[in-house]
């Protein structure tokens, strides 16, 4: 297998006037040995030996990664473990390898 990194941009818009913490969901496409997430200048990147069909979800706000609904706090790279939030207005969240995202956050006021 030969695998290729490319970026993807997640575009997502907080309405509120608050940072908030992210609740990310992906479902992984193809066998892969890593993932990062990035946001503005902080990287989260997941080592692990990804297979087709593997769910990943990361709670932001509690610092959390789960792999197929496991805890799975060993795969984060400790270089980059940047559990971002999400700033009001526009945000682009950046996956390697490209990967469809589902984002939850509740909206935050000051």
């Amino acid at each position: 297998m030969r695998w290729i990194e490319m970026a993807q941009t997640n575009e997502v818009t907080v309405k509120g006037t608050a940072d908030t913490a992210p609740y990310i969901m992906a479902v992984i496409k193809d066998e892969i040995p890593y993932m990062q997430l990035s946001c503005r200048e902080e990287i989260l990147r997941l080592h692990y030996d990804f297979k087709k069909n593997d769910i990943v979800k990361i709670d932001f706000e509690k610092r959390k990664v789960f792999i197929n609904g496991s805890l799975q706090m060993e795969t984060v790279d400790l270089r980059y473990a940047d559990f971002f939030k999400l700033e009001p207005g526009y945000n682009e969240i950046k996956t390697v390898p490209t990967m469809q995202l589902e984002v939850e956050y509740t909206e935050r006021w000051l």
